[in-house]
């Protein structure tokens, strides 16, 4: 079975490349430059050259605060091109996976968000991302895999916990994190092996949400890596989301529910801390590194 990833260098894109290598798998990972998904025909190309039995879109406008002010822009790399995708992989009769996002729900609730729950984006990337979900699902219902996941950290890129972990060893000041929105910190490395075990398990089409589980607010994110570094937690000062002043809105409750996983036969992911105190070392390992 060969795997085609788009978005490679991303978190989860580099996730997956590591867990399809580590178990032997045949697979190409692509780029922005390699592949951009907003045209059509260099994803046709990609296609004639690899038929991939399977493809894992990892590619998104990721930026939050920059779609408010570049929506359209947001919308071709979140909605369009995943279109594209969908369309062919439906003519192909590959196997699509698309990930999106907490982001399409208003955060409006106290209780985890279910699969099938109406989405309602506070934001331009939440709409796009939104759009997307409509678009593939209603291209190639029968064989689309849509992942939402959130709060997403890894050893590669920009993410919370390497901020953090940075704040915490080379800054003794006192850090303001936000105390107010609450989500599930997910580890790349765990949703690229959930993402696997679905595929080899043959679960049906369809929604499924992609996080560890527990929950957490962000001050409680960063309280827990203060804690497995062994620094001082009264360092990190719990604020309002609002003091931020930051252009787009977040949902201020984004936990997602994992019923569909059982449903299929399979297990949810892993609370959260432990899947961090797992993670912890390879966090270091690749900030040694300079990754």
């Amino acid at each position: 079975m060969k795997w085609l990833i788009t978005g490679g260098e991303g978190q989860l894109g580099r996730a997956m490349a590591l867990e399809l290598a580590k178990s032997k798998c045949d697979f190409v990972s692509l780029s922005h430059s390699e592949l951009d998904i907003t045209n059509r025909t260099q994803i046709l190309d990609w296609f004639a050259r690899e038929s991939p039995d399977v493809v894992l879109n990892c590619a998104a406008w990721t930026n939050v605060d920059l779609a408010e002010d570049h929506e359209v822009s947001a919308w071709r790399i979140n909605a369009e091109g995943p279109k594209f995708l969908a369309e062919e992989c439906s003519q192909t009769g590959t196997k699509f996976i698309h990930i999106s996002t907490d982001y399409v729900f208003s955060g409006a609730s106290d209780k985890p968000w279910s699969e099938g729950e109406i989405r309602a984006p506070l934001s331009a990337y939440g709409r796009t991302k939104a759009d997307g979900e409509r678009l593939v699902l209603n291209a190639y219902p029968g064989g689309t895999y849509l992942v939402r996941t959130g709060w997403l950290y890894s050893p590669w890129g920009k993410n919370f916990a390497r901020t953090i972990i940075k704040k915490a060893l080379e800054d003794s000041n006192q850090i303001d994190v936000v105390g107010d929105q609450i989500g599930q910190p997910t580890s790349a490395i765990d949703l690229a092996e959930q993402i696997h075990t679905m595929i080899q398990r043959d679960v049906a089409p369809g929604i499924y949400h992609g996080t560890n589980s527990g929950q957490a607010s962000w001050f409680e994110f960063a309280q827990k890596v203060f804690a497995l570094l062994g620094q001082d937690i009264g360092r990190i000062h719990s604020i309002k989301a609002t003091e931020l002043m930051r252009p787009a809105l977040r949902p201020s409750f984004s936990v997602l529910g994992h019923d569909h996983w059982s449903e299929e036969g399979m297990k949810t992911m892993r609370n959260w801390q432990i899947a961090l105190e797992e993670t912890m070392p390879v966090l270091l390992i690749s900030r040694k590194i300079g990754e």
